[in-house]
């Protein structure tokens, strides 16, 4: 197995950027990884410290609003560029609180009216504002999506599962064998934790964002299980590029 794609997600619940290499930390998740939420407006987060993770729940994600799936989000440290259908629809610094605001007034008009109060931009402090708050990144092999793809006769696009690495596979669902396995992947060392678990976020078409069936029914009868994916804790740092081979330590 080796990687053919790295990706990472700025603001969770919007499409993210490939990167060709990045640097990995012990004990850390994908630089620039789900950095950034957007708050859909429940009263608990007027309750809780800034930064501080929370559930998915509380914050706009892809499983409720479909159109997020149209915009894909890059980051370089300073600016942060959310595109529609290829072309720059917001460009902002989001230390900058007029770039906060200007942020915040493109999701109100584009999601505001189906929230109970107005979205913010949040910034997580330490971590990422993955689904679970443990320090672990996520994997998928090839060979898994095509056969969702051919269980749901859905177009085979890794985009639908928001994984951060993809490893060209033969066999569907052959990564879940490293479970429980210490690996080397590029310069790094990653302790692989458990399956991926998915929900009704992959219902929506990255494509065309548009709902269909909902799948984990289809898969739990086809494959016996709603997994597509693995997490890893990262163990020893280092870099990691497209190309690199899985080599099995234990």
């Amino acid at each position: 197995m080796r990687i053919s794609d790295i990706w990472h997600y700025p603001v969770k619940g919007l499409g993210g950027a490939r990167l060709e290499r990045v640097t990995l930390q012990a004990g850390c998740l994908i630089p620039g990884d789900r950095e950034f939420a957007i708050t859909n407006g429940h009263v608990k987060h007027d309750q809780t410290p800034a930064g501080t993770w929370m559930k998915k729940a509380f914050f706009l994600q892809l499983m409720k609003f479909d159109v997020l799936a149209e915009l894909d989000c890059t980051f370089d440290d300073q600016v942060m560029t959310i595109r529609r259908n290829g072309g720059t629809v917001l460009s902002v610094d989001p230390s900058d609180p007029a770039g906060v605001k200007e942020f915040e007034a493109f999701f109100d008009g584009l999601i505001g009216a189906g929230l109970d109060g107005k979205p913010r931009l949040t910034r997580i402090t330490k971590g990422a504002y993955t689904d679970t708050n443990a320090p672990w990144i996520s994997l998928g092999g090839t060979a898994s999506v095509e056969r969702f793809a051919e269980i749901t006769d859905t177009a085979a696009d890794a985009r639908r599962f928001r994984l951060n690495i993809m490893l060209d596979t033969a066999n569907p669902f052959e990564e879940a064998g490293l479970i429980g396995h210490t690996i080397r992947l590029g310069e790094a060392v990653l302790r692989v934790v458990e399956p991926v678990g998915r929900c009704a976020a992959i219902d929506v078409d990255p494509e065309t964002a548009m709902r269909g069936l909902h799948y984990l029914p289809i898969m739990k009868q086809a494959l016996g299980h709603t997994d597509l994916g693995i997490f890893a804790e990262i163990t020893e740092g280092g870099q990691i590029a497209v190309g690199d081979r899985i080599e099995v330590l234990s």
